[in-house]
């Protein structure tokens, strides 16, 4: 993320009730909307499955954000990535007073790479620092990271 000759930068969501455990939620900084509303609701049996949980969600924003941190450190080594598929998942468990807690979140990157480069070594080692929300998190819960990845070379014409 950058940070836009900012000293800080204001994100948030409005989150409206809609029924049983469903909410909407409206993501923006400042005046602007980001994208469109996302509805959440709690998984079966309290919720309905009607959107992503929580956990998932959470899942999805260390998700994204190491996949774009690790993006961006491989732009920047002249390495581009044509695709990847990245699969975040919380790990719930009950806590000493039976309570659900986030345990951990396993992050799997699967880039398919256009070059074979001595770079890309560095790139995995490093990309995790850029991650806003990884390293925000991570003091509070463990988040293990692994990036298999695929050199697929462009065929010559």
């Amino acid at each position: 993320m950058h940070m836009r000759n900012q000293t800080e930068r204001h994100f948030g969501a409005r989150i409206e009730f809609i029924e049983g455990f469903k909410f909407r939620s409206q993501a923006f900084e400042g005046d602007t909307l980001h994208g469109a509303a996302v509805i959440t609701d709690e998984p079966d049996p309290v919720g309905s499955n009607a959107g992503p949980s929580t956990p998932s969600m959470l899942a999805m924003a260390v998700g994204h954000c190491l996949s774009a941190s690790l993006v961006e450190t491989l732009r920047h080594a002249g390495i581009h990535v044509l695709s990847s598929t990245t699969e975040a998942i919380a790990v719930v468990t009950p806590n000493a007073d039976g309570n659900p807690r986030i345990q951990q979140i396993n992050v799997t990157i699967s880039p398919v790479l256009d070059k074979a480069s001595r770079n890309i070594d560095r790139c995995i080692a490093v990309f995790e620092n850029y991650c806003t929300v990884c390293q925000s998190i991570r003091p509070a819960i463990p988040v293990h990271v692994s990036v298999p990845y695929v050199i697929r070379q462009a065929q010559p014409a």
